[in-house]
């Protein structure tokens, strides 16, 4: 149901009318500040989860990082190791052909 509004007869208002309508506008800026303490509360919350997932992105980053240039590495002996091999095989070629 709607509320009536009764409408003042005099052009001014009274210092109790106002003293109340101001009251009733300080509790609801109460209650408009809890509920912006609540939302700051949720955005702590959410800066705490995003930092942490940032940290562990940049874990990840790094730890890739690291295996690339593992395997980097790894690529490039493997390489010059099938040379050595390939370049001793050259040689045994050469000893068995001078044998025969």
């Amino acid at each position: 149901m709607k509320k009536e509004i009764r409408e003042t007869t005099g052009k001014y208002v009274t210092e109790k009318t106002f003293e109340k309508h101001m009251a009733n506008v300080a509790k609801s800026f109460a209650r408009v500040d809890e509920r912006f303490g609540k939302i700051d509360e949720r955005f702590d919350r959410i800066d705490k989860v995003m930092n942490t997932v940032l940290k562990q992105l940049q874990e990840q980053n790094q730890e890739a990082r690291e295996n690339r240039m593992m395997m980097n590495s790894l690529n490039f002996s493997d390489v010059s190791q099938q040379r050595k091999i390939e370049g001793l095989e050259i040689r045994v070629e050469k000893l068995e052909s001078k044998l025969k």
